[in-house]
Formats: C-alpha cells, sequence, structure tokens
C-alpha cells in the first residue's frame, strides 16, 4: 500500500469541490442540527459534514478492526438475516441489547481504536490530525446517533468484547452474532447457556470499566417449542427463518389496499401516495432478503407483475 498525506488523498477525491482547509479547520458544531425522533436525539449532519465523513469512512474507519465472524451489522454484504440464520439450527437462544449503545461510546474509546487502526489506513501523515477526526466524529464527548461515522467506529470499539465473547462461546459449544447493540447467544444444549448473562456482564466490564452494558430490561431466554424472535425474524420449528406473521399481516393488507383500493391505501400507510409506496416497498425488499419462498407466495396471491415492480421501484435517496 503506497500511503500519501490526508490532504494528498482528500483534494484527489474532491479536486477543489470541498477545501481540505475547512475539512481541518470548520467549525464542527456549525455543521449539524439536533432533531428528536422518537423520544431521543439524533444528531443531523449537513451535506458538508457527510462528505467529510464519507472520506473518514474510506480511507480511515473502514481499515479498523472488526470481527467479521460474528459482527453483522453496517458491513457491506451481510444484514440481519444473516445474524439470525447462524442461529437456526439451535434450541435454546439468550438474547440482550446494550444501554444506550452509542453515547456510552465515549471519546477515549474512539481515541483508542483510530490509534490502533490508524497504521492499517493508506494516510501518511493520520497521527497529525486524529484530534481533528475525533472532533469531526464525536459530539458533546461521545458516538452521536446520526452520525454515518458512528456504525462503523461502534463495530471496532467492540472489537475486544468480540473476541472475548466468541472464545467463551466456542469452548462451549455455542453461537454468538451482534447486530450493532443486539447480542445474541445460542445453542443445542441448555445447560452451556447457563452463566452466559453474568459472562456477558463480566467482559463488558473487562474491556470498557463499566462504560458499556447490558439492558436487562431486554434481557431473554428462549428455546425451541416457544416463538423464537430474533431481531424482528422467526425461526419456524424446520429451523427456516421467516418474516413475523404480524409483519405478513400488515404486508398483505397493504398490497390488497394498494392493489384494490387506492385511498384505504392511503389509509393505512398514513400518508401520501409516493410515501406508501416506498414504504411498501421497504417492505417487499425485506421480504425479499429474509425469506424468498413467501415472497414466491405473494407473487402467485398478488400477481408476479405487482410484486416484482414493488421490488425494483426506486426508492428515494
Amino acid at each position: 500500500m503506497i500511503k500519501k498525506p490526508l490532504k494528498t488523498l482528500f483534494d484527489a477525491m474532491y479536486h477543489g469541490k470541498y477545501e481540505f482547509v475547512d475539512f481541518a479547520q470548520c467549525d464542527v458544531s456549525l455543521c449539524y442540527e439536533r432533531v428528536k425522533f422518537k423520544k431521543r436525539e439524533v444528531i443531523r449532519p449537513n451535506k458538508r459534514l457527510k462528505v467529510y465523513h464519507s472520506f473518514l469512512i474510506l480511507f480511515l474507519l473502514e481499515y479498523l478492526k472488526v470481527d467479521d465472524e460474528v459482527v453483522y451489522s453496517y458491513r457491506k454484504g451481510v444484514n440481519t438475516y444473516d445474524a439470525v440464520s447462524k442461529h437456526a439450527a439451535s434450541s435454546y437462544f439468550f438474547q440482550t441489547d446494550l444501554s444506550n449503545f452509542f453515547k456510552s461510546i465515549d471519546v477515549e474509546m474512539v481515541r483508542a481504536v483510530i490509534n490502533e487502526g490508524i497504521s492499517r489506513a493508506p494516510i501518511l501523515d493520520g497521527e497529525d490530525y486524529i484530534d481533528r477526526i475525533i472532533e469531526l466524529v464525536t459530539v458533546d464527548g461521545s458516538l452521536p446517533v446520526g452520525f454515518p461515522s458512528s456504525p462503523v467506529i461502534s463495530n471496532s470499539c467492540l472489537y475486544a468484547f468480540d473476541e472475548k465473547l466468541k472464545s467463551y462461546c466456542r469452548q462451549r459449544g455455542l453461537i454468538y452474532t451482534r447486530y450493532s447493540d443486539d447480542i445474541i447467544v445460542s445453542g443445542k444444549d441448555k445447560d452451556e447457556l447457563l452463566g452466559v448473562k453474568e459472562s456477558i456482564t463480566a467482559f463488558l466490564n473487562d474491556c470498557f470499566q463499566g462504560k458499556l452494558s447490558i439492558n436487562h430490561g431486554k434481557s431473554k431466554f428462549t428455546h425451541t417449542g416457544n416463538k423464537i424472535k430474533l431481531l424482528g425474524m422467526v425461526i419456524l420449528p424446520n429451523q427456516k427463518v421467516t418474516v413475523d406473521i404480524k409483519f405478513k399481516k400488515d404486508l398483505e393488507v397493504m398490497l390488497h389496499f394498494y392493489i384494490n383500493d387506492r385511498e384505504k391505501f392511503l389509509d393505512k400507510v398514513g400518508g401520501g401516495y409516493r410515501e406508501g409506496v416506498e414504504k411498501i416497498t421497504g417492505y417487499m425488499n425485506y421480504v425479499n432478503t429474509v425469506d424468498k419462498d413467501y415472497l414466491n407466495k405473494l407473487r402467485k396471491k398478488y400477481g408476479a407483475t405487482v410484486v416484482d415492480t414493488l421490488i425494483h421501484h426506486p426508492t428515494k435517496k
């Protein structure tokens, strides 16, 4: 790999459309707005800051360590289905998530992973810009919800934890996957899952000194014979992964009205026609990812032309 100065890489990327001096010196606090979304604060970057994040992702953040054996979030070519399907043959399951995930990842943790990974990036003088990079990707001392860079950084910050939990599970014949802050551990032997919650808590304390913790209210053990629902998907008794029955019912009501009654379709989706089509298109593409057999049933019931047109409908960027 031929390393080049950060400014050289930036100028080659944007050819004067954006100025490196602004990337290096602009007041980041003027480049985003705070908005409320579903009762939580989201930091919405402006176009310029999004561009700077895209640059950092391409030339630095994608070079940070991620355990691709267990992590299925924010990586090209994998998704929630892959995180769930790994557990399809298991009989016993533990799932939990991490409390206040992004906000719990502070500047110290971000600095540590960037310091560790910057030598693998194609940047010759990256060490000279670490402070500036941290200014660009954090708000109020932690990773903000809403920045394009936050998901990528979060994966790397959990690398040591992922390694510990993966090793623990491997020794016990268990399967571990993580999607963002959602943790799933499963196996065929009930006894091997005994103590897994306490072990995860211990690994988090060891790696993060109390900064990250599990959400006890969302921690759950279950087993086959009960409904196995993971990341919004369901594992059937035949070990097939599919979408939840409620999701199927909502989708089929939307499809019926989409075909037969535009007014009722608009009432169902709760918006304008364009937004409604985008919503049903998102649903159809989710089914296409998770369960192609169910998608074929929809083709037979509602028509292949309708289903395939929705799947390939362009969505708003």
